[in-house]
């Protein structure tokens, strides 16, 4: 189905207009265009790594720098502790993406291969469990095994088929372009994590020491109203991809992040007068 005709398929479901989702689904020229529906499953996992890097980057920057301003560090120390987390967490976010993602991969390829080689050397043992699978599913004996008997046409078919049914897990994918994720994540975890050191930043290339009587809560206060903005923003972003109200997401993730960050500030204020 193509791009513009998946939208509007979404848009049907969206609104329950049935008309229009048979519309979409009624010309057959479309459904054989791509009758698997491709529905952008890379684009996806580009769009998680995307969200959840920046949150994992944002939340985790400024909890940082809510912990040293109310430890009542100095400018310096804010930024280079800021920076510090931003290159040494987002290169561990980004390989630890990738490794965990490569290593489910492998997981099901291996799964795969020792179905392959079962069905190949022994298929009756095969058609057998998934037979029994679909009885007890509710099929009768009579259903499962005509059911089965039309898929043993199928090899291929009838093995993604074990995967979901009796693995209860999808068949493996390509797992070259992993490595995309994994560098999504580091850059989102980058990019969104500096905003909470914008302020800072900027104040330091304009030759404010931070010093002068209330700079500190300035440039704090400041921090925190681009740091909450962009966290609602992704908030926003995440509600659209999980399919949920976008408000109610981004008000959830303005409050986590306010959470994290108010626990970080008086954390700093407690052990600043503990170990003064």
């Amino acid at each position: 189905m193509a791009a513009r005709d998946l939208k509007k398929a979404k848009e049907a479901y969206q609104s329950r207009d049935i008309e229009m989702a048979m519309k979409v689904h009624d010309d057959k020229s479309k459904l054989t265009q791509n009758a698997t529906e491709n529905h952008s499953t890379e684009a996806n996992g580009l769009i998680k790594s995307l969200v959840f890097g920046g949150l994992d980057g944002i939340i985790t920057t400024f909890a940082i720098v809510a912990a040293v301003n109310g430890a009542g560090m100095d400018l310096n120390t804010i930024i280079l502790m800021g920076v510090a987390n931003l290159i040494a967490d987002g290169i561990s976010m980004g390989l630890g993406d990738y490794i965990s993602s490569k290593a489910e991969a492998d997981a099901v390829l291996a799964e795969y291969e020792r179905e392959k080689w079962e069905l190949e050397n022994y298929p009756e043992g095969e058609y057998k469990e998934m037979i029994e699978i679909y009885e007890g599913k509710g099929l009768t004996s009579s259903d499962a095994n005509a059911f089965v008997d039309i898929m043993k046409k199928y090899p291929d078919f009838f093995l993604d088929k074990m995967m979901v049914d009796e693995l209860e897990v999808m068949p493996p994918e390509d797992t070259s372009d992993l490595w995309k994720e994994g560098l999504v994540t580091f850059l989102s975890f980058v990019v969104f994590g500096s905003v909470p050191l914008l302020a800072y930043i900027i104040a330091k290339f304009a030759g404010v020491d931070g010093e002068g009587e209330g700079d500190g809560d300035l440039l704090f206060g400041i921090s925190i109203i681009f740091t909450a903005l962009t966290m609602f923003m992704l908030g926003i972003v995440s509600g659209k991809f999980t399919k949920s109200n976008i408000w109610i997401s981004g008000a959830k993730m303005l409050l986590n992040g306010g959470l994290a960050a108010s626990a970080a500030f008086f954390i700093g204020m407690g052990l600043e007068h503990v170990l003064e």
